[in-house]
């Protein structure tokens, strides 16, 4: 018996319209059969080929099989689900277009009484398609566990001097055991950063959190009580476990700022992009955009070290400073409860890649590779994680080639080695200048996290927007040539003035008693403040620079497909994270660690030689220099083409245009919808990674 055809939604062809009697007298649609009237029926409740999904249940006149479902025990008919259920799958053919509603079904058979049950299963969708509410969550609890690895840094340099004086430290190695967490974190963050492409997000996070807990007992153990300067064992041990905190905290750290590309992408597009028209279906802009989390992240990244410096010398004061650790170990174990309730970012069914292909019979073939590091370097699949783990590097070695790269991760790294040398500095003379208190010194220390966080909200582009700007009133003034007054210009424009200005500031504010101490701690305040809204546009940098996602071979967007040959066309992959992005930012993190730990062990032998006030000064200078050499990597000094003369339909029946047209299945990558031929581009932007280098070589403009 045939059905009705449907008047509310004609292109909607399966879905059920069939109703079988149940045992109590109500009514169950089942679903139309996909089999044609000319072949045979199948039989009842028989499988497909791949034994997962049932798509159709035959007709009439088959005998009516009762099913254990809910609405059978509840004595209710089931109802058949609209169509914006979410177990309705949408399938679309990237050729022709139609779209295709299919009901997802999971057949099962008892072992026991052999009969069929069908359970219904919603398919999770990636985590850059969930509901805000439920990416502000995850996003929050990323930003957590980074503010976690700076509270620990900040905690052991806050309890210092009080575990020196437990040990009887008169060879500083307490401090030399901060200096080998920073590169215990540096040595993970560098090497180990594909492996969570690999095998998920939250076994990282729980196992290094886990992992840290029982490396806090030794120290709280050790300097619970004063030891003579004889046995070195102490000190060896409390360098041991910091280095081993270093190395476990670097698995966490890897998988924070991962955790909001996989929620929010790494789309920085503002409404008026530089020489390109908006395009909203863009895939850069799938996920919404970051925001405001980037000064949220960055905050927790470096004014986190204050609050635990704060925590460590609030402690020390009135009390042992194992309880140091023991605060530590409760704040972590918060963690990781909080952690075990969030749910995976990147599931076991993103992390597989599922590449179909046609061999010269013509046959589909279906293979399903892992990672995505080696796929991107190699495009084939690893092995094993350490292929992954070289793939890594082998990314790690391309972004350092880049001149302009280099310059911005060295400026990044200085910028956090710069902050950790301020509060060291500016707790030394709190303490030995003014003679104040642990928790004073610890509160003044607390006034560079104060800055940091005032410009949490200068990240939102809203704030300074170039929307206010007024249009030109007549046409010629169309063809003038000016300076776009964008949000993240003005904000580059701002900390790259005055961060180098305020480094000096403070070291001429910081000589001691005839200062008041209010002045040296407005200025770290200041230093925090440009230091939170420089390391986010950096970030911010590197991801509007080397996000390659909407070029991707298996990409499905429409200049791709345009683009490809017939049989690259139905080559479907599925890559959700971003290689070089991570890889960029992992580069400028591992650097900043390294300068920190130099900062660490040099600031006290620096402070001893030279004087506070004078390594301040080398510091700012140096960064002023790093300064002069962004802006001069940032500047489009050169016009490139990045798009080929024939692309938008000009030189026809010319020599260029022969001889590109030699192979009739290439077409030029138009992205979105481009001003002219010509883009003016910068020393960054002209890296052998960015995405317009990539774009000019699938445009065949690069050997």
């Amino acid at each position: 018996m045939g059905r009705k055809p449907s008047t509310k939604y004609p292109d909607a062809t399966d879905i059920p319209s069939q109703a079988a009697p149940l045992s109590d007298g109500s009514t169950l649609r089942h679903r139309k059969p996909s089999h044609q009237p000319t072949d045979p029926a199948p039989e009842p409740w028989a499988p497909r080929r791949h034994n997962t999904l049932v798509e159709g249940i035959a007709e009439e006149p088959a005998p009516p099989v009762p099913l254990s479902w809910e609405s059978e025990r509840t004595k209710t008919p089931r109802r058949p689900l609209p169509f914006s259920s979410p177990q309705y799958e949408e399938h679309v053919d990237p050729e022709k277009g139609h779209h295709r509603l299919r009901r997802i079904a999971h057949f099962k058979s008892d072992s026991r009484d052999h009969s069929p049950h069908l359970h219904h299963s919603r398919r999770h969708p990636i985590a850059r398609k969930w509901s805000t509410p439920r990416k502000r969550i995850v996003a929050t609890v990323a930003c957590i566990n980074t503010g976690i690895i700076g509270f620990v840094v900040g905690i052991y340099a806050g309890m210092v001097p009080r575990i020196q004086f437990q040990l009887a430290d008169q060879r500083h190695e307490v401090i030399r055991g901060n200096v080998l967490l920073y590169f215990g974190l540096a040595i993970t963050t560098f090497l180990t950063w594909p492996l969570p492409l690999l095998h998920g997000r939250k076994p990282y996070i729980l196992g290094a959190l886990a992992i840290i807990l029982p490396l806090q007992f030794p120290q709280a153990v050790i300097v619970s009580l004063f030891r003579t300067p004889k046995l070195r064992f102490f000190h060896l041990s409390v360098v041991i476990c910091r280095f081993c905190t270093g190395l476990v905290l670097g698995f966490a750290n890897v998988n924070c700022f991962t955790v909001l590309l996989d929620l929010f992408g790494a789309s920085l597009q503002s409404s008026r992009p530089h020489q390109e028209i908006v395009v909203y279906n863009d895939i850069r802009r799938d996920g919404g955009g970051m925001g405001v989390w980037l000064g949220i992240w960055t905050w927790c990244f470096i004014g986190s070290i204050g609050v635990g410096f704060f925590c460590g010398a609030a402690i020390i004061g009135p009390l042992n400073p194992a309880w140091g650790f023991y605060v530590t170990i409760i704040v972590i174990s918060c963690v990781i409860v909080i952690n075990v309730i969030m749910p995976e970012t990147r599931r076991s069914a993103h992390r597989r890649t599922v590449r179909l292909n046609i061999d010269s019979e013509e046959k589909l073939l279906e293979t399903t590779i892992w990672g995505e590091a080696k796929l991107h370097v190699t495009g084939v699949s690893p092995r094993n994680w350490l292929q992954e783990v070289w793939a890594g590097l082998v990314l790690n070695q391309r972004m350092l080639r880049q001149q302009g790269f280099v310059i911005l991760a060295v400026y990044v790294a200085w910028i956090y080695a710069m902050v950790v040398l301020v509060i060291i500095l500016l707790g030394a003379l709190l303490s030995r200048s003014y003679r104040l208190q642990p928790k004073f010194v610890g509160l003044g220390v607390f006034s560079i996290s104060v800055g940091a966080l005032l410009a949490v909200p200068l990240s939102k582009a809203s704030l300074l927007s170039r929307d206010r700007k007024q249009g030109p009133r007549t046409d010629s003034m169309t063809f003038d040539r000016e300076i776009s007054w964008s949000s993240h210009l003005a904000r580059r424009l701002i900390f790259m003035t005055l961060l180098p200005l305020a480094g000096a500031a403070y070291t001429v504010t910081s000589p001691g008693v005839s200062v008041h101490f209010m002045a040296p701690i407005l200025f770290a305040g200041t230093v925090g403040f440009l230091s939170n809204l420089a390391i986010a546009e950096c970030m911010g940098l590197v991801m509007e620079t080397f996000d390659t996602s909407d070029l991707q071979p298996g990409v499905n967007s429409r200049h791709r497909l345009q683009s490809l040959a017939e049989d690259v066309r139905r080559r479907r992959t599925n890559y959700s994270s971003f290689p070089r992005v991570a890889a960029g930012v992992f580069m400028m993190q591992s650097l900043g660690f390294v300068f920190a730990a130099c900062a660490t062990e040099g600031g006290g032998s620096l402070t001893r030689n030279l004087g506070a006030r004078l390594s301040t000064g080398v510091v700012a200078i140096i960064l002023a220099i790093l300064t002069v050499l962004l802006t001069l990597s940032l500047w489009r000094f050169r016009s490139i083409r990045v798009l080929p003369d024939h692309s938008l339909g000009t030189r026809v029946n010319t020599n260029e245009w022969t001889e590109q047209m030699q192979d009739p299945e290439w077409k030029p990558v138009v992205v979105g919808n481009p001003s002219g031929k010509m883009r003016r581009m910068s020393l960054l932007e002209m890296g052998s990674q960015s995405r317009w280098t990539e774009i000019r070589r699938l445009n065949k403009l690069l050997e």
